[in-house]
């Protein structure tokens, strides 16, 4: 049985200093692995495709903005000023299904640090929340179903 995107959270193994844990989420995406791959030919004189390294994860959170919310801002001041300190993140998808919070499927981000920091759009217009976009990269993904 497909389960609801909506019952979910966002948490970091050991949490930023400033920050709320779990980080609430509006948005959650970029979870891909991808190998890169090259051709070769094999023995026999044909050509084949070979699987390569993983490409780097890319994962954008967006959250709605908030007083005190500040740890995120000082990660990506701390890897701005040279000091690379990659972080491990978990984001969990609950098992809905069965009504309960038990988890359905981890995915555990390995090695990340933040990239690009996304101020909100303004719009006076618009009467919505002010949701800003954090781009993390990743070293690598993995996938656990509990």
């Amino acid at each position: 049985m497909a389960l609801l995107a909506s019952n979910y959270s966002v948490e970091f193994v050991e949490p930023l200093e400033g920050e709320d844990s779990p980080i609430v989420c509006k948005k959650v995406y970029g979870l891909n692995l991808r190998l890169n791959t090259a051709r070769s030919v094999n023995q026999y004189g044909a050509i084949e495709n070979i699987a390569g390294d993983i490409e780097p994860v890319t994962l954008t959170l967006e959250r709605g903005v908030g007083k005190g919310l500040k740890g995120l801002y000082a990660w990506f001041k701390q890897i701005r000023e040279g000091n690379l300190d990659k972080k491990e993140l978990l984001i969990t998808l609950y098992n809905n299904a069965q009504k309960t919070d038990e988890p359905a499927v981890v995915w555990k981000i390995k090695r990340a640090f933040p990239v690009a920091l996304h101020a909100p759009e303004w719009n006076i217009e618009e009467n919505s929340i002010a949701v800003e976009k954090i781009e993390l990269i990743a070293e690598d993904l993995e996938v656990e179903f509990p």
